[in-house]
Order: C-alpha cells, then structure tokens, then sequence
C-alpha cells in the first residue's frame, strides 16, 4: 500500500512539473565591450564578457504589446540590483528589509518584492535611466536570475503607471516631481495570468494597495530628517498599447549605428584627453614634436551626441574652441579649463555609457579618469570649487532656474596646484553628503559582501539619498573610494593625499 501511494505521489509531482513552462531565452552575444583590451578587461576565460543593456534588443511588438525584458530583481529576492551602465554590471541597490509604508496608507508590512523588476534593453526611459519594466507571475515560470546578466525573456505588456521622484519632500508643485514611465507586463506562461492583457485586469486580481505601496517603498526614502519622508510616489494608469508606444517614444531607443558612433567617438575623446595630460606631465612641449596631438579631432563629422536625453552639445569643431591648441599643453590648470567649457557635457556623456580604460591595461589612466569623473559629478550634484576658498560651495538652483555661481568663472584664475586639492576634495565631498544621506556618488571596485553581486564594476554609481531605515548601517559602512588611491599631481611633484573630513 505505502509502496503505491509512494508511485501515486511520484506521478502526480511529474505532472506538476511539466505544466510548468518556461519561454527559451535570447542568449546575448557579445558586440558592446568587445574592444581593444585597453577599454575592457575579458572574463577569467579570456572570453569577451557580455552587456545586457547594449548586447540584447527589445523586439518590441505592438500587435500582441510583447517585450523582452532582463531580471535585475526576482519575485521574492532579499536584494534590490542596479545595473551600471557604463560596465553593464550589476550592483546591490538595497537590502529588502522589513519597512513600514513611508506614506502611511499601508498598513501591513514590506518586505520581498511581489513581483519581478528588470529592464528593457537598449531603451532609456524619460529621466534617462534604464526603461524599468515590473512583471507579475510565479518565479518557476521564468528563466532563472542570472547575477551576470547575459540573456532576455519575452512578456507581455498590459499597461504602465507614472513614477515621480521628489528631491525635497513635499515638493508642492506639478513641476516639481519628476517623473518616468514604469511598464507593467505579466508571464503569459503562468496560468494565473495567462488572460490578463489590460493593468485594469490585473488591479482587481491582486492586492493592487500592497502593489502600490511596494512600487513606492522599494527605491527608499528620505531618512535625513527627523520625520522619514517620502522620496517617490505612483500616480495614475495607461493601458497596454498606450503604454507601448509611449514607452518606445518618449524614451530614447539606441540604434546600432548610432551605438557604433558613440562608442568611437568615446574612445577618441578619451585618448585625446589622456595623451593630452600625459604631454602637460611630462613637460616636453615640443610643438613640432608633438603636432600631430594638437591637430587631432575629438570626433568625426558623424557626431552622435543629439537625441532628447544623451544630447550633449551642438556640433563644433575641436579646433574652434581652442582645446587642440600648443599654448593649452603647457599648464593644466590652463588645459583643464579649456576642457571644461568645451566639453563637460560630452564627456559626463561618454561616462555615462562608455569605459574609459580597463584596470588590467592602464591603471594610472583609469584612476585619472575617475577622479576627472568625480570633479565634474560633484559639480553636477549642485556644487562649485572655490579656489579662493579652497573648498567646494554649495551652488544652489535659483528662481530662473539657474545656478547661482558660474563654474567657470570660479576656475578662472585657479592654478594647477589649487586644481589638485579640488580633485582630492571632491572625493571627501562625496563621503560627507554620504554620511548626510544626501545626494551624491560612490565608487564602486567590487561589489563585495553577502548578497552583493560580486562583479567588478570600476564605476562611479549615482545615489540619490534614498534609502531604508532598516538597512541605514549596511549602508553607512560602504566605502566612497579607494582610501589607498590618490590624486596624481600636475601643480607639484609626487602624490597628494586626501583629507577625510570635509573643511
């Protein structure tokens, strides 16, 4: 009898097990990073290692509202992942501990995902991030979360609802919230929501106040203040064509020649720019010897910096702006100013999307590039270098919806010694807004401790400040930058070394 029942359970758990469909993947195949092994190392393998924004496409259909789609976050996942954009690597976001509802209108607990969060490859969305997609079904019915993305899966979209980000709580104002489309899709292979086509199906089949309340909760909050406030909202719904198209237009969708553009013109920038600094090192200024560094054009004639959120800067020949000029390479607070008005925003660009050097080929150019990186983020997160002062000021946005002091005229009579404490200081500016739970930057090598990714990432990631209460000291121990990495001086011989309080 026991033997019997023993076969019956067998036969009845098989059964289960085969009515459990999972859509095959698109495996990616590497094009992104595969360059010269100065801007990007190789796997363990020597295999050229794969990028899941840039390497898979969306084949994005309107006749049934399907997508494909990569897993950043599975149903149930004790951690929340980003993807870096610039290494195409993931890193943990958030730990999702247990938090209350930061709007109070919630009452039950948040804690695990109840749905499943990705991206669509290849496609920005409005504020210039990642197309974020949320996707319901049970876990067994899709292709298991890989840490190291490296595939897509096919879902069906069935509508979208509008998330808004408030920098400073309450933000009275319609203009003050930002806000980005956030598709809402399903996994056509679970039967539970294999009728489902519209996001007004799936509002009555599901606890749709706990679903809002998650979408609201689960990128953080504003715990800075005495009071914890809110950072994000959700507001309204579109249906599933509407959500589609919108998502496709109002986004920006990279196209492959376009991502060949940017690419090459990336890379010349980025050589330009460090050959230059090398010439200002080594005090050779030879104009005839080095000639053909001064002639050289920072892009060709097919620019791709133009779209509605990559655009950078109109068209303008190196040679008009005075960058290529021999009189710039013989100071580098005289080069890096030229630089500065001339192509800020092309390279935070570049950055954005594109490795400037890999660490295995040429450590002292990439540690250049980050601390470049750091100066222009932290002037980008609202701050301005007072050479006068020798700290960094807050550069606050006035009514006219500028700021209030001008970079360059702060720059204007800094000399390359005052220029070196800038870059050094940038970095402890960053740890301070850290500590303040304020906005601001962190390096990222590895992406180390339990329930990180474990990639290397190499990158500057952006953090806006919002975070979980409960997950506050994991976040409080994590390393800004490299304390054994400093600054490598032009003003004066040798090294500096950073400060680690803020003056």
């Amino acid at each position: 009898m026991k033997y019997h029942l023993l076969i019956l359970l067998v036969l009845l758990f098989s059964g289960c097990a085969k009515k459990t469909k999972v859509t095959p993947p698109v495996e990616a195949k590497a094009s992104w990073l595969k360059t010269n092994t100065l801007y990007n190392h190789k796997s363990v393998h020597g295999d050229y290692l794969i990028h899941p924004f840039f390497d898979l496409v969306p084949f994005a259909s309107k006749e049934d509202n399907s997508i494909n789609f990569v897993m950043t976050m599975p149903v149930g996942s004790n951690n929340k992942y980003a993807i870096d954009l610039r290494s195409g690597m993931l890193y943990r976001k958030h730990h999702n501990c247990s938090q209350t509802d930061v709007w109070k209108k919630y009452g039950g607990d948040l804690s695990r995902p109840p749905f499943t969060e990705g991206f669509v490859p290849r496609l920005l969305d409005q504020l210039g991030a990642p197309q974020k997609i949320i996707v319901f079904g049970k876990r067994r019915y899709f292709n298991e979360f890989q840490l190291t993305p490296t595939r897509s899966q096919r879902v069906r979209v069935v509508g979208a609802v509008l998330q808004q980000y408030c920098e400073d709580f309450p933000c009275r104002g319609r203009n003050k919230w930002l806000s980005k489309l956030v598709l809402i899709a399903v996994n056509q292979n679970d039967p539970s929501y294999k009728k489902i086509t519209h996001i007004n199906q799936l509002r009555k089949t599901l606890d749709w106040n706990y679903i809002k309340a998650y979408i609201e909760n689960s990128d953080g909050r504003q715990i800075s203040k005495s009071d914890e406030v809110p950072s994000y909202r959700v507001i309204g719904n579109i249906g599933p064509k509407e959500a589609l198209v919108n998502g496709l237009s109002r986004g920006h969708l990279f196209q492959y020649e376009q991502l060949s553009g940017l690419r090459k013109n990336c890379h010349k920038l980025y050589d330009f720019l460090w050959k230059s600094s090398e010439l200002i090192r080594s005090s050779k200024l030879d104009v005839k010897k080095n000639s053909k560094i001064y002639s050289e054009s920072v892009y060709d004639k097919k620019d791709t910096f133009t779209g509605n959120v990559i655009s950078a800067e109109i068209n303008k020949s190196s040679k008009d702006n005075g960058l290529s000029d021999a009189e710039n390479f013989k100071d580098f607070a005289i080069y890096f100013k030229s630089f500065h008005a001339n192509y800020k925003s092309r390279y935070l660009t570049c950055q954005k999307f594109v490795r400037d050097t890999s660490i295995n080929a040429n450590p002292r150019r990439m540690w250049f590039f980050s601390y470049l990186s750091s100066f222009l983020y932290a002037e980008d997160l609202g701050h301005v270098y007072s050479c006068s002062r020798q700290a960094w000021i807050e550069n606050p946005i006035q009514v006219s919806g500028k700021r209030m002091f001008s970079a360059e005229n702060h720059l204007r009579n800094c000399t390359a010694r005052e220029l070196d404490r800038a870059f050094d200081m940038s970095v402890t500016l960053f740890a301070g807004l850290s500590r303040s739970s304020r906005a601001h930057y962190r390096y990222i090598e590895y992406d180390e401790g339990n329930g990180a990714s474990h990639q290397k990432l190499y990158s500057w990631v952006f953090n806006n400040g919002s975070e979980y209460s409960c997950d506050k000291e994991r976040v409080k121990n994590l390393s800004i930058f490299p304390r054994d990495i400093n600054w490598e001086s032009f003003g004066a011989t040798g090294k500096r070394k950073r400060t680690d309080i803020i003056e």
